[in-house]
C-alpha cells in the first residue's frame, strides 16, 4: 500500500514539474529557464547554463561540440550533447553522473536529490521501472532484467553513443564515437569516401573515387617521390636524382628542362639556341655542326675542311687569312702588300665563279639575267622566305631572331646567308627603321616568283605572290587563309608599312606564356594580313620572315 501512494504521489507532483536542462523541476524553476526546448524533445540546444551548477559553461565552443574528446573535455558528442539524442555528454563537455539534475539518456530519472524513496530513487531509476508499463519518466519498459534488448534496465531507449550496437546502428564506442574516429558520430563505421578525414589512417577524403584530383580513391594524397606513379605524374622512381629517367618533380626529362640528362651534351633551359653555346637540341656548340655560333663563327659549312669557302675553324674564307681557298686563290701569303710575291691572292676565276669574290654583289655562276643576279655579278633581286621551322618568341629582341634568319639561310644554302634580317618589330625598333629599302625586286628563293617589285611596292596593302616558300624552297601546304591554323603564321607585331603593329610583342620577344600576346601574318596572305593578321598567346609557335639585305 505504502508502494502504491508514493507511485500515485510521484504521478500527481509531475503534473506540476517541467523537464529542463537541469533535470525534474518545478514551474518555478521552468518559468525561470531562458531555453527554447520543450518537453518532447529534452533539453534545448541554445541554453548557455551548465546544467549542475546553473552558471555559463566555461569550455572553450571552438572545442566542446566538435565531436572530438579535446584536452580538458571527458567526452564531446558533437551536436547531441546536452540531452540531445540521448547524449551522456553534457554541454560543457562533462559526462553525466546520477544525482547531477540532468536527466540523461543513460539515466531513468535525475532529481538531483539524495531522497532514495521518491519518484526517482538514487541510482536515477523511475519507480516503477521494470513492471512493464512505461510511465511519462520513461522512455520504455519491457519489464525484464535483460539490459542488452531494446529497453534497458533504466528504462531508456538505446541511442547512438550509449556504447551499445543497437539493431539500427552498425557500431557504438560511446564517448569515443566521432567524425575523425573509427565510429562516427553517426554509429557508422569510418569508410574512405565519406568526407570525414579518419584520423591516423586517411591522408584525405574529398568523397570522391577521382584520382587526378589529389586525393587517391584509397583517401592517401598524391606524393611525388613516393614510388607509385599516379595520376598527374610522368613518373615516380621514388629517388631524389634529379639526372636520371625520371624528375624530382615526377616528370619525364626533356630538352630545354635544364635538367642534364643522357643523351643530352648541355641543357641551359630557355637559353638554348642554335646560334648559342647550347643548341636547341642539347648539343654542345662546335665548329662542323652545321650551326653558326653567334659572335664567335662566321660561317658552319658543317665541314672542317680548311681549303673551301668556310674554314676548318668556321671563319669566312678570305684573302689575306693565310690558307688557299681551293679553285679560287692561288696564294694567299696572310696580306694584302702586292709586292711581295702575292698579289691579292691572284684571284683564279671572276664573276661568273659561283662564289661572290671583292668587288661582286653576288655570283650565282650562270648566264641568265631572268634570276637573282645578273652575268656582271650585280643583283637583280633579294631573296625573301618564311622560315621552314617555328620558333618560341624567347629569342630576345631583334638580334635573336636575325640570328633565327641566318642559320635558316646557312641550312638551305642560301648564298651569302649573314646577310638575312628578320620582318619583325619590338618595342623600339621595326623593319621600317632598319631594313635596306631596295629598288629591285623581292622574290622567293626559287629566283623567279616575285614577291613585290621594290620597297614601295611590299610595303603597300598588297603582295604580288605569298611569301609562303621556305630557304629550303619547299612551300607551305594549306588553302585556306586561317588565322588559327598554326603551320601558317609568322610572328611580326608589324604593319604593312613596316612600322610597329602594336605594344604586344611578347615582352621584346622574351616571354613564353599565354597571357601575353603578340601580332602575327599569315604566309599564305597576300593582302595586309600577311604581316599583321591576328593576334597569338607568347606560349606558341610560329615562323619567322627573312629578307636578304645587300653585302656589307
Amino acid at each position: 500500500m505504502r508502494l502504491h501512494y508514493l507511485v500515485a504521489a510521484a504521478a500527481l507532483s509531475l503534473t506540476r514539474c517541467t523537464f529542463d536542462a537541469t533535470g525534474l523541476s518545478a514551474e518555478s524553476s521552468a518559468a525561470a529557464n531562458t531555453t527554447t526546448g520543450d518537453e518532447s524533445t529534452g533539453p534545448a540546444t541554445s541554453t548557455s547554463l551548465d546544467p549542475t551548477t546553473g552558471d555559463p559553461t566555461t569550455g572553450d565552443p571552438a572545442m566542446c561540440g566538435n565531436s572530438q574528446i579535446d584536452e580538458g573535455e571527458e567526452c564531446d558528442n558533437g551536436e547531441i550533447n546536452n540531452g540531445m539524442a540521448g547524449s551522456i555528454c553534457k554541454g560543457d563537455c562533462t559526462k553525466n553522473v546520477c544525482g547531477d539534475g540532468y536527466v540523461a539518456s543513460s539515466e531513468g530519472c535525475d532529481d538531483g536529490n539524495s531522497v532514495d524513496d521518491d519518484a526517482c530513487s538514487n541510482a536515477c531509476k523511475a519507480a516503477g521501472c521494470g513492471d512493464g508499463e512505461k510511465s511519462p519518466t520513461e522512455g520504455c519498459d519491457d519489464g525484464n532484467d535483460n539490459n542488452d534488448d531494446e529497453c534497458s534496465n533504466l528504462c531508456t531507449l538505446p541511442f547512438c553513443g550509449d556504447g551499445k550496437v543497437g539493431a539500427s546502428e552498425v557500431c557504438d564506442e560511446g564517448a569515443a564515437n566521432g567524425n575523425e574516429k573509427a565510429c562516427t558520430a553517426d554509429c557508422i563505421p569510418a569508410a574512405c569516401g565519406d568526407t570525414f578525414i579518419h584520423a591516423g589512417v586517411e591522408e584525405c577524403d574529398d568523397g570522391n573515387a577521382v584520382e587526378e584530383d589529389g586525393c587517391t580513391s584509397t583517401c592517401q594524397e598524391v606524393v611525388c617521390g613516393d614510388g607509385m606513379p599516379e595520376p598527374g605524374e610522368e613518373c615516380d622512381d621514388g629517388d631524389q636524382d634529379p639526372a636520371n629517367e625520371c624528375t624530382n618533380d615526377c616528370k619525364l626529362p626533356t630538352c630545354g628542362d635544364t635538367i642534364l640528362t643522357l643523351p643530352e651534351e648541355c641543357d641551359l633551359g630557355a637559353e638554348n639556341s642554335d646560334m648559342g653555346m647550347c643548341s636547341a637540341m642539347c648539343k654542345q656548340a662546335k665548329c662542323g655542326d652545321g650551326l653558326v655560333l653567334t659572335d664567335v663563327e662566321t660561317c658552319d659549312d658543317s665541314n672542317v675542311v680548311n681549303t673551301d669557302a668556310c674554314t676548318a675553324i668556321c671563319q669566312t674564307a678570305v684573302c689575306g687569312d693565310s690558307i688557299v681557298w681551293e679553285g679560287m686563290e692561288e696564294c694567299d701569303d696572310g696580306n694584302m702588300v702586292d709586292t711581295d710575291g702575292c698579289a691579292a691572292c691572284k684571284i683564279l676565276v671572276p664573276c661568273g665563279n659561283g662564289m661572290p669574290d671583292p668587288g661582286e654583289e653576288c655570283d650565282d655562276g650562270n648566264a641568265s639575267e631572268d634570276d637573282l643576279c645578273t652575268t656582271q655579278c650585280k643583283k637583280a633581286a633579294y631573296i625573301v622566305f618564311v622560315t621552314s621551322a617555328s620558333f618560341p618568341p624567347t629569342w630576345t629582341g631583334k638580334t635573336g631572331a636575325n640570328n633565327l634568319c641566318k642559320a635558316a639561310a646557312a641550312a638551305g644554302n642560301l648564298p651569302g646567308p649573314n646577310n638575312y634580317v628578320a620582318w619583325i618589330s619590338d618595342s623600339d625598333d621595326s623593319p621600317a627603321e632598319n631594313l635596306f629599302k631596295s629598288t629591285l625586286p623581292y622574290r622567293r628563293p626559287d629566283g623567279v616568283t616575285t614577291i613585290a617589285n621594290n620597297w614601295t611596292q611590299l610595303t603597300t596593302m598588297s603582295l604580288q605572290a605569298a611569301i609562303s616558300q621556305t630557304e629550303k624552297k619547299s612551300m607551305l601546304a594549306g588553302q585556306s587563309m586561317d588565322c588559327m591554323d598554326p603551320t601558317q603564321l609568322v610572328w611580326t607585331n608589324t604593319t604593312a608599312k613596316g612600322a610597329i603593329d602594336m605594344e604586344v610583342h611578347c615582352q621584346d620577344w622574351t616571354a613564353n606564356m599565354g597571357s601575353v600576346k603578340a601580332g602575327v601574318g599569315n604566309a599564305l596572305e597576300i593582302s595586309s594580313e600577311w604581316t599583321e593578321g591576328c593576334e597569338l598567346g607568347c606560349n606558341s609557335v610560329a615562323r619567322l620572315y627573312c629578307f636578304e639585305q645587300p653585302m656589307p
